[in-house]
């Protein structure tokens, strides 16, 4: 028998565990950090928050300011392409501009285990398809390949 459950925080991350879903927890939010997108290049943000109406799954990307009209102008087309996505920008005066992909499962009448692990693995494999997407359009900030000492590391903003 499926047992349904209305997802808390500790819920979560014992689906995450159950599922090897790797993840970590800042000090800065109350988010669960998801290293599977965290660690890639042109991620600021993956996070999973579990809120009153569920479980939302949002994912930020950096991108370049001169990239920001042709990505609103194709914004309709990522949002078509990725329906599970709402995809938008975020963009104000103290920080880089932004790319949001973000996801929620309905959570307050319960889910099953097997419906939360549909709902990360179909969000992550769509945001990492958006990510490649923007990658190839060359919308995102990348590291200065000639930088001596590396990347900096951008770490998480909140």
């Amino acid at each position: 028998m499926l047992t349904v459950v209305t997802p808390d925080a500790e819920q979560v991350t014992r689906w995450l565990e159950q599922a090897n879903i790797q993840y970590y927890i800042c000090d800065q939010c109350h988010g669960l950090h998801l290293s599977e997108l965290q660690g890639r290049e042109g991620v600021l943000d993956a996070r999973l928050f579990v809120e009153e109406d569920g479980v939302l799954l949002s994912t930020e990307l950096e991108l370049r300011p001169a990239a920001i009209f042709v990505a609103q102008a194709d914004l309709s087309r990522l949002n078509v392409d990725y329906p599970s996505l709402k995809v938008f920008l975020d963009v104000n005066d103290d920080a880089m501009p932004r790319m949001v992909a973000c996801d929620l499962l309905f959570g307050r009448q319960g889910v099953t285990f097997d419906q939360f692990i549909y709902f990360v693995q179909a969000t992550l494999d769509a945001t990492v398809q958006l990510l490649e997407d923007c990658q190839q359009a060359d919308w995102l900030i990348w590291p200065d390949p000639d930088e001596e000492d590396g990347p900096a590391e951008p770490g998480a903003l909140h």
